[in-house]
């Protein structure tokens, strides 16, 4: 895996275990990215933007957006040996005024707190496919539409079409296995 675009074109990106995390492949990110800069619904500029990159893995989302101008993003992950290798990828590559890890368990995080005061721009969600409580994931989603805001959410193909009923733009694409949904709301 490499960052795909920006100041750091072409850098590896470290991978945890495959047995703990799946990989945001190069090619599905590189779709997704495509739709954030070209979509009518979904059209993003990454310079001084602030992300939040909830289930960060090797953090592969949060550092391409960092990569194209991003003023911070904010990784969330607690599973100790995705952790070290997250850690690996920011320590080697980024100035660290650019990003902020969280080792906190989401369910646990005081979510609507931090997006209240840190205003996210973007927020990416990518839950293991196999999380329970994966209810309460969607639920706190949803409650993001009151925010100015953009969300990915990226998941197994088999996830239900879920209601996002207070969001004005949806679009959900399928890659492989992978199902991905963008959300934005009017504002």
């Amino acid at each position: 895996m490499r960052i795909i675009s920006g100041s750091k074109k072409g850098k590896k990106i470290l991978l945890p275990d495959p047995k703990i995390t799946r990989p945001l492949r190069d090619s599905v990110k590189e779709n997704i990215f495509n739709i954030l800069l070209h979509s009518r619904n979904f059209r993003t500029q990454f310079n001084n933007i602030k992300v939040v990159d909830f289930f960060s893995g090797s953090g592969s989302f949060g550092l391409e957006c960092i990569s194209r101008g991003a003023e911070i993003v904010k990784f969330y992950e607690n599973d100790p040996k995705t952790l070290n290798t997250l850690f690996r990828n920011l320590d080697n590559n980024f100035n660290k005024k650019k990003f902020e890890i969280i080792n906190k368990d989401f369910f646990l995080v005081e979510k609507e707190k931090m997006i209240e005061n840190f205003k996210p721009n973007l927020i990416f969600f990518d839950p293991p496919y196999k999380i329970e409580k994966f209810d309460k994931v969607y639920s706190f989603i949803n409650s993001l539409s009151k925010y100015k805001n953009l969300l990915i959410i990226f998941h197994v193909e088999k996830t239900k079409i879920i209601n996002f009923e207070n969001f004005k733009h949806q679009e959900e694409k399928i890659y492989g296995l992978s199902k991905v949904f963008f959300l934005k709301t009017n504002s």
